[in-house]
């Protein structure tokens, strides 16, 4: 085999060309080098296909849990997807019952001081009761109309009164107000009757308290209704705190939630962000007031009969209305034919010769002469 061919130059001269590379595989000659060579192409072909097979099984593993995966994944979504349709539609339901029949709520604590209604409801019996229950429905609307333009004449309007009515006539009938019990009652029975939603609750003959206790507990119960819209509480200032206004679960927080006034605020609650407060001194008596300078009393002496005229006059803080009341007084040793007396054989005692006078707030002036009570509008 020649390892160069000669080549003609351009100038003719003879130049010998390597006929094959340097590193040149040796071609086998044989058929025994030929099979061998074979036999090596034929093992790497064999780890070349159980390299690519190796890689296609763990491809398809891979395949196959990728698809689970995905397939797990298009589950979970689908379930979300129904939950938030389904919470959609409970929301929807939700708000269409919110907006079927809210309501606004006032809970008075009848018993705790300066929430006493005044007298132009208590001594008119019935009347005077169904009169309370219309005032306090004008009152509530007037306070809701400022929160809820679009719908404050259309809420429905629950008020419910707790107290203990026999503790209650005992002490207007201690402060000349009220005669009996029975006056009371009917008042009570009046405003119940007057609107369904209005409710007078005799707490009955308990432990003091018993009132408060109850309308807190209804607090409670009302709090987290979806239909409150609004809740107005005349509740003592003694038993509430900032801590119990601010952990009621209403649905705008505090903002839901008006305070009757009657005595001022502690600056705890007062300081409260969103609270509103309001008065409605039109419903409730004054809070009675304390001895002061502006209070004072005169005597007058009839002559020769031994009876005093007692003139009283007491002015309101707030600048509002005055009461007279005056009381003829006699000691119970004096006989027939004195002021007031009834002549009645053996002489007559203080009960039933005394005579009161009341000119209330609202000038209602009342005639108390000790056996019979008379009203004059």
């Amino acid at each position: 085999m020649a390892d160069a061919t000669p080549v003609q130059a351009a100038a003719g001269a003879v130049v010998p060309v390597s006929a094959a590379p340097l590193n040149a595989v040796a071609v086998p000659t044989t058929f025994r080098e030929r099979l061998g060579q074979f036999r090596i192409l034929e093992e790497r072909r064999l780890e070349l296909i159980e390299e690519l097979l190796d890689k296609l099984e763990k491809t398809e593993a891979k395949l196959a849990q990728t698809e689970l995966d995905l397939q797990s994944e298009q589950n979970v979504r689908r379930t979300l997807q129904a939950e938030v349709v389904e919470a959609k539609e409970r929301e929807s339901s939700l708000a269409q019952k919110q907006a079927r029949r809210p309501f606004a709520l006032v809970l008075i604590d009848a018993d705790a001081e300066g929430f006493t209604f005044q007298d132009k409801y208590l001594t008119k019996r019935t009347a005077g009761g169904e009169s309370l229950a219309d005032d306090l429905l004008i009152r509530t609307r007037e306070l809701l109309r400022p929160l809820y333009p679009s719908d404050a004449d259309t809420l429905d309007i629950l008020i419910r009164i707790y107290s203990n009515l026999e503790s209650l006539a005992n002490t207007l009938v201690r402060d000349s107000k009220l005669r009996n019990l029975g006056q009371l009652r009917a008042a009570s029975t009046g405003f119940c009757g007057r609107i369904a939603g209005f409710d007078w609750i005799d707490v009955g003959v308990a432990k003091d308290g018993i009132s408060t206790r109850k309308v807190k507990e209804n607090v409670a119960l009302f709090a987290p209704n979806c239909h409150l819209r609004h809740l107005f509480l005349a509740l003592d200032n003694k038993a509430m705190s900032p801590a119990f206004l601010t952990a009621l679960p209403l649905r705008n927080g505090l903002a839901s939630l008006t305070l009757i006034e009657s005595a001022p605020l502690p600056p705890a609650i007062s300081s409260l962000p969103d609270l509103r407060t309001a008065k409605l001194s039109s419903i409730f008596a004054p809070l009675p007031l304390p001895k002061s300078p502006r209070s004072r009393g005169r005597g007058v002496t009839s002559g020769g009969s031994g009876h005093q005229l007692q003139l009283t006059q007491q002015e309101d803080p707030d600048g509002g209305s005055t009461w007279l009341v005056i009381r003829p007084e006699r000691s119970k040793s004096q006989g027939v034919g004195g002021f007031g007396s009834r002549g009645r054989r053996g002489g007559s005692d203080d009960e039933d010769s005394s005579l009161s006078i009341s000119i209330g707030p609202d000038n209602t002036v009342s005639v108390d002469s000790g056996r019979r009570r008379r009203v004059v509008g």
